[in-house]
């Protein structure tokens, strides 16, 4: 039984949803081992065992790919509630390394995110749905009293988005990432003293391992 106002999907729309989603994990992953550039719509077809054809029904072309991929990369991403806002904002950070981890759609995002070059991929959607989701935090947390006064939520917010694409792009480099969560909490005392009243940073949690705690408690990113 379906609930009022949903129908059920047929076998071909699941087959659809599934096919689509293979090819969009497939892609991302080859965009993150190999480059945008490097990566043709013959290696997304071979990578995801799917025709041509059933890649162009979903997508039009290579840049229809990518742009889904920076779509989904919120995909799943859960942030429980707290009753410090920004304890919503350092778990969200910590959840999107653990992500960076597991989830391919993650992976590839980061890479067309800070990969540069000559293609037409618009990377600045992509960097302007984490400002405004920053923001989004930012501007209850200063309301809530937990944000200094003084502070510029849109320029904190720019900031922090520049900050992680920067010591993602150094942990990438030196270890495959498997240092970011320590790079996270670095990011997080460093540079939330700045910007959260004194009382709020001595309650925040900032461990390494709290993204891999909220996953197994069941509030994780989709794999």
């Amino acid at each position: 039984m379906t609930h009022c106002g949903q129908t059920e999907r047929t076998p071909k729309q699941e087959r659809a949803i599934r096919t689509r989603r293979r090819i969009l994990e497939c892609a991302a992953a080859l965009f993150d081992r190999y480059g945008y550039s490097a990566t043709t719509v013959d290696d997304m077809v071979k990578e995801a065992q799917v025709t041509r054809g059933a890649l162009y029904y979903h997508f039009r072309d290579r840049q229809a790919v990518a742009a889904a991929i920076f779509e989904e990369q919120f995909e799943g991403m859960t942030v429980p509630p707290q009753d410090l806002r920004v304890q919503e904002l350092v778990d969200a950070g910590y959840l999107l390394v653990y992500g960076l981890r597991i989830n391919p759609i993650q992976r590839g995002a980061a890479r067309l995110t800070m990969e540069q070059g000559t293609d037409r991929i618009d990377r600045t959607r992509a960097m302007q749905m984490w400002i405004d989701f920053v923001v989004s935090i930012l501007s209850e947390a200063q309301k809530q009293g937990e944000v200094r006064p003084e502070v510029d939520v849109n320029r904190a917010s720019r900031h922090f988005v520049a900050a992680f694409a920067g010591v993602q792009n150094m942990s990438q480099a030196f270890a495959n990432r498997r240092d970011l969560d320590e790079y996270m909490t670095d990011m997080w005392q460093y540079t939330l003293p700045a910007i959260v009243t004194d009382d709020v940073m001595a309650k925040l949690m900032l461990e390494p391992e709290r993204g891999a705690q909220l996953a197994r408690h069941g509030i994780a990113l989709a794999s």
